[in-house]
């Protein structure tokens, strides 16, 4: 998980903003489906929704990151997925930690 996000700040290290952005929406994702399991609307991103691609899904990582969390592609790759049965509380605890160190560590990715 930390590799893909230190994949990714590499990937668009010109861009500071932009990466800080997707780090922060991701955790929004993880912490939305951690706080409420149940919630299918928490659980399904629409792939082609402009706010996703313009600050998670344009980057490269992104949505393997997501992935990583245990989403999944459906309905012929139009929406990421994350089945009520798969959802791991350690594994969301695990991504929003190695979210905030990205986010809040000036480090992160450097070294």
């Amino acid at each position: 998980m930390r590799e893909c996000l230190r994949s990714l700040k590499q990937n668009h290290k010109g861009d500071d903003a932009k990466v800080k952005r997707a780090f922060q929406t991701l955790l929004t994702y993880i912490g939305n489906v951690a706080k409420n399991p149940d919630e299918e609307k928490f659980r399904k991103i629409r792939l082609t929704n402009q706010t996703f691609q313009d600050r998670v899904g344009a980057l490269k990582g992104g949505i393997e990151f997501l992935e990583l969390c245990g989403f999944e592609k459906v309905e012929d790759d139009e929406f990421l997925f994350l089945s009520r049965n798969k959802v791991d509380m350690a594994v969301l605890n695990s991504a929003g930690s190695e979210l905030n160190s990205a986010i809040n560590n000036p480090f992160f990715g450097v070294l």
